[in-house]
């Protein structure tokens, strides 16, 4: 797609005309990222209170990507403008796998406990996640901004 094409493309999965995708995101990147300041938390202090809300907010964080990851799905599916766009497979693959490594280091911990958990493949998984989700967060925004995918594309001209 040119990038001279600044009509929009529209999603899918909308709610009153929005697009549901970029309104969900930020509810799993923000428990993700909370996920490794927990464990950086603990890994300082000893606290098991750390490592309780790690477990916690991992758990929330891989809930709320569910839905997100719902939405987009559904937007990518359902559009195909928007599975010809490299940035759009980039971001799906990518929050695939942070999705998938949120699910290892879930389980990590609940079978080995919240603070046996952590180190050192915890803590590890915990990095790698938010670093794949500054990449993901990269794709998504040269969606949103570079390729106008959720804008609303303008009306024609008279």
């Amino acid at each position: 797609m040119p990038d001279s094409d600044l009509r929009g493309i529209a999603t899918t999965a909308r709610l009153a005309g929005h697009p549901l995708h970029p309104m969900l995101v930020p509810f799993p990147i923000a428990l993700f990222v909370a996920t490794f300041a927990c464990d950086l938390a603990w890994w300082g202090t000893r606290d098991p209170f750390w490592a309780l809300v790690a477990m916690w907010s991992l758990g929330a964080g891989i809930a709320t990507a569910a839905l997100a990851a719902l939405a987009g799905l559904t937007d990518f599916l359902g559009n195909a403008r928007i599975r010809v766009i490299s940035h759009a497979w980039h971001h799906m693959i990518g929050n695939v796998i942070v999705v998938l490594l949120s699910i290892a280091s879930f389980w990590l911990r609940a079978s080995q406990g919240a603070e046996a958990g952590i180190l050192p493949w915890g803590l590890v998984l915990s990095l790698v996640v938010v670093v794949l989700l500054l990449y993901t967060g990269w794709k998504g925004g040269e969606l949103a901004y570079g390729q106008r995918v959720g804008m609303q594309p303008e009306a024609p001209r008279q």
